[in-house]
This record gives structure tokens, C-alpha cells and sequence, in this order.
């Protein structure tokens, strides 16, 4: 079973209510809204930790009062076994929204756990294995239609792993990516959303189709396709409470790291899965979401979701989809924008437990 535990939830309360309970927050459309999180954590994996996350919501000047806002984001964490991660995610509207960037950029040096490959690779087949790399993800889009952004997206990891089992898996089988490598793709994604807010939508659509190929020409050191789909839809039950759904499907062509395949797992995609305990070439994902606001900034998560993963289409078996579900408590970081603090905890079909500690939705 892997879980963490957090030791630690320190959330400046007063000085984030300090920061937006004046009239003009609620007014001024163009304020800069900020929020800071200290934590102080414990995983298996990586021992005690201590980290600090913020956020950062805002419009420039020339957009529109009513825009979509720009936000960004940066985390940094140390762990007491010397890992340390630095992430900085972003998302930035300009020139009346017919702009959008949006990616992250980051270092990690870092663990993880490897159990095969395949839907049904058993928990006896874990592994821990030492990275560090740095990430460049970005995605440059024009409004071409209403709601409808085309553009190109380039990816890159340089992955250097630094440690693994002599006896186990990756070196045994000798699987693709197991001496670490760049993978770095250039290619095309369409995004179409018409939320109603992006932090915390109530009603609309958001759909991102991408094509990422990966070749020596982008800087990758493997030669693959990467095919994928995300689209949410969300309903409006009442004035506080909305219902999400959300489907995922990935496809890999080609000579596939293993750290590149289609995964199960993490905050985003089955929660209560460690991220990457299934992964193989493709998989297929569904999830729902219950969201209630309660009191005032606060709101409670219910999620269930089922996945899959398979090398091919043919070779896909239901006895061994995954199914996760769990539950969560949301605040609200700012009375403008909807943007929330989230902490869930997952639990999956085979008895994993996994705590989540993140800004925003999970879809």
C-alpha cells in the first residue's frame, strides 16, 4: 500500500482573508491575487520534507475587466533523503484572449516507484528507482474560432536516473528508457473550453486533443508518437453544488521510454493510485466528480473513477481495469476568482490510500 502522510497544514488563514475581504478586492478585476502554503510533510519514499507553494492569479492590463484570468504558480520542496523539486506551472491570456501559453517549466530530483509494465503488473514486482531532470513543457495557442485555440506544443524531459535495483525489473528486462534519456516532442493541440471559469467551472466543455511526435530532430533521444484526448464536462445541480466528468485517453507509438508511457494514478488521474503504479502504451480513463460548497470559502469532493492500460487495442482486458474513489475538502483562495486549495484522499480497488495536497481541481 503506498501512502503519505502529512504532518503539517499550515494555511495562513488570516492573511489570505486579510488579502481579499476588502471592498475594492471584489471590485478591481486587475488586482494581483496571491496565496502562500507551508508544508511540512512525510512520504516512504522520501522521508520528512519541507516545501512552500504559492499562487499567483491576475489580468494584465489591455484584457478585458470580464476575462479569463492569468495565473502561475511555484513550488519548491527539499526532503531530508536530499531530493528536491522546483515546479513552475503557468497559464497567461494577452492581447484581448486571443493568446494563450500555458505549461511548466522545473527541476526534480527525485524517487519513484516502477512495477512493470502492463495492467496486470502485481505490487510484488516494486522497485524504487533515483531521477533528476529538467522540464520544459509549453503550449503557444491563437484563438481561431469562439472558445477554440490552435497551436503547437512542445515537450522535454532529460531524464538521468541515477539509481535503480541491480535485481530488479528495469535492468532484468532492460526496458526502453531504463538508462534514462531525453524525450522531447514538437507537435500540434487544439483546445476547446467554454467553462464558465476555468479554476472552477459550473457548467461548460473543455476538450484538448494532442499530437506529440518525439524525434532526434526536437532534441529526444527515443523516437515515438504521443496521441492524446482530454474532455471534461460539468453541470450545474444547484447554485453551490456541480457535477464533473471527466475522460482521458493516451496513445504511444513507437519506441516508448517507460517514464513516457500512458499512467494510472497521481492527483489528477485516478486518485488513490501512486502515479505510474499501471502504465503500458495507451490507456483510457473516466472519471466523475461531486462538488459542493457549503460554507461560505469551504466545499467537500466526492470522485470515483476506472481506468485501464494496455499495449494494444486487442490486448485490452476489463478484468483488469482499476477503479478509484474518495472524497475531499476545498477552500476557496480568493472571493474573485475560484481558484481552490485541495485535499483529497484516494482509495483504489486493490487497498492503496494516497493524500493529496495541491491547488486547483483535479479536472
Amino acid at each position: 500500500m503506498r501512502k503519505w502522510i502529512l504532518l503539517l497544514f499550515l494555511l495562513p488563514l488570516r492573511a489570505l482573508a486579510q488579502a481579499d475581504t476588502s471592498e475594492a478586492d471584489s471590485i478591481d478585476p486587475y488586482k494581483l491575487n496571491y496565496s502562500i502554503l507551508p508544508l511540512v510533510y512525510y512520504l516512504p519514499e522520501t522521508s520528512v520534507g519541507f516545501g512552500v507553494g504559492g499562487i499567483v492569479t491576475f489580468r494584465f492590463r489591455t484584457e478585458e475587466p470580464d476575462s479569463r484570468p492569468s495565473q502561475f504558480q511555484l513550488g519548491a520542496s527539499y526532503t531530508l533523503m536530499d531530493q528536491f523539486l522546483l515546479y513552475f506551472p503557468y497559464r497567461l491570456f494577452w492581447n484581448k484572449s486571443k493568446y494563450l501559453t500555458y505549461g511548466e517549466l522545473g527541476y526534480y530530483k527525485y524517487v519513484y516507484f516502477y512495477y512493470g509494465i502492463g495492467g496486470g503488473a502485481p505490487n510484488s514486482n516494486e522497485e524504487v528507482y533515483s531521477v533528476s531532470f529538467p522540464r520544459i513543457r509549453n503550449s503557444f495557442l491563437y484563438q481561431f474560432f469562439p472558445d477554440t485555440y490552435i497551436g503547437g506544443r512542445y515537450w522535454f524531459d532529460d531524464f538521468k536516473i541515477t539509481k535503480v535495483d541491480s535485481a530488479g525489473l528495469l535492468v532484468e528486462q532492460d526496458v526502453t528508457g531504463s538508462r534514462g534519456g531525453a524525450a522531447g516532442g514538437l507537435g500540434l493541440v487544439v483546445n476547446h473550453d467554454s467553462r464558465d471559469d476555468q479554476f472552477y467551472p459550473s457548467r461548460g466543455t473543455f476538450i484538448e486533443g494532442v499530437v506529440l511526435p518525439h524525434t532526434h530532430f526536437f532534441g529526444s533521444d527515443f523516437s515515438f508518437l504521443k496521441i492524446s484526448l482530454d474532455a471534461s464536462r460539468y453541470y450545474s445541480l444547484t447554485g453551490t453544488q456541480i457535477l464533473a466528468l471527466n475522460f482521458y485517453g493516451e496513445s504511444n507509438l513507437g519506441k516508448v521510454p517507460f517514464y513516457q508511457m500512458a499512467l494510472l494514478g497521481g492527483n489528477k488521474r485516478l486518485r488513490g493510485l501512486y502515479e505510474g503504479r499501471y502504465r503500458d502504451n495507451n490507456s483510457l480513463i473516466v472519471q466523475a466528480e461531486y462538488r459542493w460548497r457549503f460554507y461560505r470559502r469551504f466545499g467537500l469532493a466526492f470522485f470515483a473513477g476506472a481506468g485501464n492500460v494496455f499495449s494494444e487495442p486487442a490486448t485490452a482486458k476489463a478484468g483488469l481495469t482499476q477503479y478509484t474513489y474518495g472524497g475531499g475538502l476545498r477552500f476557496r483562495l480568493s472571493k474573485r476568482e475560484k481558484g481552490n486549495l485541495r485535499l483529497d484522499v484516494g482509495f483504489s480497488s486493490h487497498g492503496s490510500v494516497n493524500y493529496y495536497l495541491t491547488f486547483g481541481e483535479a479536472f
